[in-house]
């Protein structure tokens, strides 16, 4: 019994000290929280825990990508060249190897590729031929680009001449071919030997995915008419096979299929640029500075919208209803100029 009264006796000792100092630490704090009349507050760190600043993570920059590809940069100049398009001047050569490939209308009914290089050049490409007015209007799109061309009568020279384009004048012939589908340049020793300017923004974007994209409508196979001339490009899975009259383009070397990741149908103003061929038919004009509607192309979908370009030196844009720029497919474009 002793026992037990002691033991209990130690309890309510230890429960009273314990009372005691937790009525300091109380009146402590209240002290701390006090502002007695001064108007001071506690130090931020007394009586709490705060955390530890947070660092912001640096920003993801993308990777750069190629001006007219989308793809990984290249650091080459911007050669174009005016490469044939009627029956007799196929099978072209090199044509596949082009980036961008413009189509356009010419006289009587006729198209010429405009074929703009810059990734990779090829040691062949033909039948080349002459320069149009077009052209001049055209290529400054790709600031003081390279034309390589077999001549041009006097009016689209001198217009050449006050451009920005760099002129590359060839007359290389192949004998196995007959005149005048036989101009053939080797392209990659051109641009050893030219001064051409590099690759700049020409107001593309590009992207892998789109939102947009992914609700557009699907077209597996358009085709449009440029002329006398339809162009047709079968979505293989993987890229368009581009078609001129129902025949796929076939490289005359390689036999290898022209394709595309992208094709852009322009409606454009044609109109006679005052010239006419030798057999009377008057030079066509399509006009690539304004703006109008645009059909894009990829991926087996379809999307509409306005392209605009205030100059000649200007960018050359591709937006929806909305006034966004329309992604392209990173890789290669065909752009028809439709009048």
């Amino acid at each position: 019994m002793a026992e037990f009264v002691a033991r209990r006796g130690r309890i309510v000792v230890a429960i009273v000290a314990g009372a005691v100092l937790l009525g300091g630490a109380i009146a402590t704090v209240i002290a701390l929280n006090s502002d007695n009349g001064s108007g001071t507050s506690p130090p931020a760190d007394v009586g709490t825990s705060q955390p530890p600043p947070v660092t912001p993570k640096p920003t993801q920059t993308s990777r750069p990508t190629d001006f007219l590809t989308g793809g990984a940069v290249s650091r080459n100049e911007v050669i174009a060249a005016k490469v044939e398009n009627v029956a007799a001047a196929r099978p072209q050569v090199g044509l596949r190897a082009a980036d961008i490939v413009f189509v356009e209308e010419v006289e009587g009914g006729q198209t010429r590729l405009v074929a703009i290089y810059h990734s990779t050049f090829p040691k062949r490409l033909g039948p080349v031929r002459s320069a149009r007015s077009t052209d001049v209007q055209l290529l400054p799109l790709f600031g003081k680009p390279g034309l390589v061309y077999s001549g041009a009568n006097s009016d689209v020279q001198s217009k050449i001449d006050r451009s920005s384009i760099v002129p590359i004048q060839r007359s290389t012939r192949d004998n196995s071919r007959v005149a005048p589908h036989n101009v053939f340049v080797d392209l990659d020793r051109i641009a050893d030997s030219v001064t051409a300017g590099k690759a700049s923004a020409i107001g593309w974007t590009f992207a892998d995915d789109d939102p947009r994209w992914d609700t557009a409508e699907k077209v597996s196979d358009p085709k449009t008419r440029i002329g006398n001339d339809t162009f047709s490009f079968d979505y293989s899975g993987d890229a368009y096979v581009v078609k001129w009259r129902g025949r796929a383009y076939t490289d005359g070397d390689s036999g290898k299929r022209a394709t595309t990741d992208n094709v852009v149908v322009m409606a454009v103003h044609n109109h006679s640029d005052g010239n006419r061929d030798v057999l009377g038919s008057a030079s066509v004009m399509s006009d690539t500075v304004g703006k109008g509607k645009i059909m894009i192309y990829r991926s087996g979908r379809k999307l509409s919208g306005t392209w605009a370009r205030k100059s000649s030196s200007a960018d050359l844009t591709f937006t929806d209803s909305s006034g966004k720029d329309i992604p392209l497919d990173p890789g290669r474009t065909w752009v028809l100029l439709k009048g």
